[in-house]
């Protein structure tokens, strides 16, 4: 595996591990699906349109076009060429976000919960997601071959110990977390003159270091991988990508 397979391969995975709390989709065929219909990211359609997965366009899908020339396998075996309108995305996120948002479709529900990878890639194909006569074998084998059921573990392993937040007292996990004026990162971080406790970094800016114990007033769950609470300083991520910077305090 070539350093570019390697870093394609984290890229899709990490974007996989943080959503499958939200929707349920096994990382491993995520990834694999990534690689085959992108041919890992070097295809013109995932490198003019961040899509990794070879979605087609609809009118509904709240999201630009590209038409593209592609061929598709008939029930015999043959292949016939086609001109079809793809999905367009502004950013790499953006395109893996709308991979899920594509699996909300009917037909992908069954895919839901399903912890099997080789089930997984037979009901993708079963639902109609390619044509290919080999597809769900095709991803068995790139799934085996890089080992992608790590990311899987991560995931479900994730989900297993996840920490249900409620005000209260926390021990600060993370090297440091920043104090913000509000829940989201796209809030500005705190000067830490302006606050009660929190402490500075180089910048002057509000922080609170590990091992530092908080009071939490309240929690905004903005997703199940996005948790904020608020402090008599500020606003702290104590869940943020998946990853927690904080732990419950006992006694």
């Amino acid at each position: 595996m070539t350093i570019e397979q390697k870093n394609f391969i984290e890229m899709i995975g990490n974007a996989a591990v943080s959503f499958y709390s939200d929707y349920g989709i096994l990382p491993s065929l995520t990834i694999a699906q990534a690689i085959i219909e992108s041919n890992w990211g070097k295809s013109g359609l995932s490198r003019d349109c961040h899509n990794y997965f070879g979605m087609k366009w609809s009118k509904d899908c709240g999201c630009d076009f590209k038409e593209y020339k592609t061929k598709e396998q008939k029930r015999d075996g043959s292949y016939i060429t086609i001109a079809a309108r793809f999905r367009k995305y502004p950013s790499v996120a953006e395109g893996i976000k709308g991979y899920y948002q594509f699996l909300q479709y009917k037909r992908y529900q069954n895919l839901r919960g399903v912890t099997d990878f080789g089930k997984a890639c037979d009901l993708i194909r079963q639902d109609g997601w390619a044509t290919a006569l080999k597809y769900s074998e095709n991803l068995k084998d790139k799934i085996r071959r890089y080992n992608l059921t790590e990311y899987d573990n991560r995931a479900i392993g994730a989900e297993k110990g996840r920490t249900e937040f409620h005000p209260g007292t926390y021990v600060v996990t993370a090297t440091a977390i920043k104090v913000r004026e509000g829940a989201g990162t796209n809030y500005a971080q705190k000067s830490a003159k302006d606050c009660v406790s929190a402490q500075g970094n180089l910048l002057g800016k509000a922080v609170y270091r590990k091992g530092r114990i908080i009071e939490v007033l309240e929690i905004i769950e903005k997703s199940k991988d996005e948790i904020w609470g608020r402090t008599a300083d500020g606003y702290v991520a104590m869940r943020y990508g998946g990853k927690e910077y904080v732990e419950k305090r006992l006694g």
